[in-house]
C-alpha cells in the first residue's frame, strides 16, 4: 500500500473518529443538559415537600395545642363539677344532720309526752 492511501486511510479514521467523538462530545452535552433540568426539577419537587411538609408540622402543632387546651378546659370543668358535688353533697349531709337532730328532737318529746300521759292517767300503765 502506498504512502498516499494509507494517509487517506488514517485521515478517513481520523475523521470517523473525529465525528464520533463530536458525537460523544454531543451526547454527553444533551445527558448533561438532562441531568441538570432533572436537578432543578428535583429541587423544586423537594421545595415543594419541604413546604407542605412545614404545613403538615404547623396543621399538627396547631392541633397538639388545641388538643391541650380542651383536655385543660376538660379538667377545669370536670374540678368545678367535682367541686360543686361535693358542696351539694356536703349542703346534704349538713339538712340530714340537722333533720336527726330534729328527729331526735322530737323523739325526747315523744318520750316527755308519753312520761306524762303515764303519770296523769293511772290506767295507761296497763
Amino acid at each position: 500500500m502506498s504512502l498516499e492511501k494509507r494517509v487517506e486511510r488514517l485521515e478517513s479514521h481520523v475523521d470517523s473518529l473525529d465525528s464520533a467523538v463530536r458525537s460523544l462530545i454531543k451526547i454527553t452535552g444533551e445527558t448533561h443538559q438532562v441531568v441538570l433540568e432533572n436537578q432543578r426539577e428535583n429541587r423544586v419537587r423537594f421545595d415543594q415537600q419541604d413546604r407542605r411538609m412545614d404545613k403538615i408540622e404547623s396543621s399538627i402543632a396547631a392541633l397538639a395545642e388545641a388538643t391541650r387546651a380542651g383536655f385543660e378546659r376538660a379538667d377545669k370543668r370536670h374540678d368545678e363539677f367535682v367541686k360543686e358535688t361535693r358542696e351539694r353533697f356536703d349542703q346534704h349531709d349538713k339538712r340530714f344532720d340537722q333533720h336527726d337532730k330534729r328527729f331526735d328532737q322530737h323523739d325526747k318529746r315523744f318520750d316527755q309526752i308519753e312520761l306524762l300521759i303515764r303519770q296523769l292517767l293511772p290506767n295507761a300503765n296497763n
